[in-house]
């Protein structure tokens, strides 16, 4: 199931990346401005973000592979709407599809390794699911860039709805109907208001949230201002800027790899410490060394690198505090994540980041809301608390 759930997470990933190389492409043929071009990625997200508060309860009550299959259907039918699109309306319709379809395998992908392991047979499954996420995120950017040139972003987005609609197929094969006998949560909007209300008031929640909606906010606003930013100035080709993006989309990888290495060794809290003053490092990069190329993505590596190593730490804490409604957890905080967190980058790109020190303030405001998670989850009175690492 391992594998299962790779492919499913990936499919999410390669929507989110593949079409940043080709946004400037995108905008210039279909008549966007630059902040346009952003909502076409911020929309998917936005519509990602909507999507999973509905398909987490229906996945907690109804299993994977029901759910699991029409997310993928609007999945493939928006890829194929962006495909045959030659207008903006078309082609926001196709990302808005693509939105709300992709929360299924999203949240499938990370629930469902949680069903079936535990303990730290869970977190090595979960830290393979971390780096095969990292692999796809460095792969994408430099795939759409190179088909762009080789072709046209049209081309990328029919190859997308051919890939999500073979593992439309391979889902369907593979996945249990019915993993947990969840049939007696209840869909109505008053009583999921209040499974979610519960939720948010739960002490761990928002500290465990924080270590993924923060550097997923640094990641957000960064991704939204570097293909316009580094394209022209320092004059990169789609392919070129594809290519670039494999460099601090390594981090990822990186993260995750060590993230695995260390858990062997130490515990949750301290590995989770370890990844911290990365921040404050990428902070530097932005504030205190010119804007150069390798500066630019030296410190967009960093964060990536918090990013993957905090990924699966998240993914295993979540599946332990939660684990009888792990989708309704799980689809709560990327529904915030992506809703709240990707309106305030957009709000970032257009009304704060001027210059790209402006980046460095935001690191450092993520890394000291950071600090407070960690001291929540595992200090008591002011001390580590050995009952604090699962």
């Amino acid at each position: 199931m391992v594998w299962t759930a790779m492919l499913l997470l990936s499919c999410s990933q390669l929507a989110s990346q593949i079409f940043l190389p080709v946004l400037p492409q995108i905008a210039n043929e279909l008549r966007l401005s630059a902040s346009q071009g952003q909502m076409m990625i911020t929309g998917y997200f936005i519509c990602l973000g909507l999507s999973q508060l509905v398909v987490g309860p229906l996945r907690d009550k109804y299993g994977d592979r029901r759910v699991f299959l029409i997310g993928q259907c609007l999945f493939g039918l928006g890829c194929m709407l962006c495909a045959m699109a030659n207008s903006v309306e078309w082609f926001a319709i196709g990302r808005i599809l693509q939105g709300l379809g992709a929360a299924a395998p999203l949240l499938i992908s990370r629930t469902l390794l949680g069903a079936l392991y535990q303990g730290k047979c869970l977190q090595s499954a979960l830290n393979s699911l971390a780096m095969v996420a990292s692999c796809t995120a460095i792969l994408s950017p430099c795939l759409g860039g190179v088909l762009a040139d080789w072709s046209s972003w049209q081309v990328v987005a029919w190859l997308l709805a051919g890939y999500v609609l073979v593992v439309a197929v391979i889902g369907f094969w593979l996945l249990p109907k019915q993993v947990m006998p969840c049939g007696a949560i209840s869909l109505h909007p008053k009583k999921l208001f209040r499974r979610y209300q519960l939720l948010l008031l739960a002490p761990q929640f928002i500290a465990l949230a924080l270590f993924k909606w923060g550097p997923t906010f640094i990641y957000l606003t960064i991704q939204l201002y570097y293909p316009f930013v580094l394209q022209s100035q320092f004059a990169l080709t789609q392919s070129e800027f594809g290519q670039m993006m494999m460099l601090p989309m390594g981090g990822l990888l990186l993260g995750s790899m060590l993230t695995k290495y260390l858990q062997h060794r130490y515990r949750i809290s301290d590995v989770m410490a370890l990844f911290w003053p990365l921040l404050l490092i990428s902070a530097m990069c932005f504030v205190a060394l010119p804007f150069t190329l390798a500066n630019a993505l030296l410190g967009y590596g960093l964060v990536m690198m918090v990013f993957g190593g905090y990924f699966s730490l998240y993914m295993g804490l979540v599946t332990t505090y939660f684990r009888e409604q792990s989708g309704s957890a799980n689809a709560l905080i990327g529904a915030i994540e992506l809703l709240l967190f990707t309106l305030l980058a957009v709000a970032c790109n257009a009304y704060f980041i001027s210059v790209p020190s402006d980046i460095a303030w935001l690191i450092l405001g993520v890394a000291l809301l950071l600090r407070w998670a960690w001291g929540t989850l595992f200090l008591k009175n002011g001390k580590l608390d050995a009952n604090s690492n699962i």
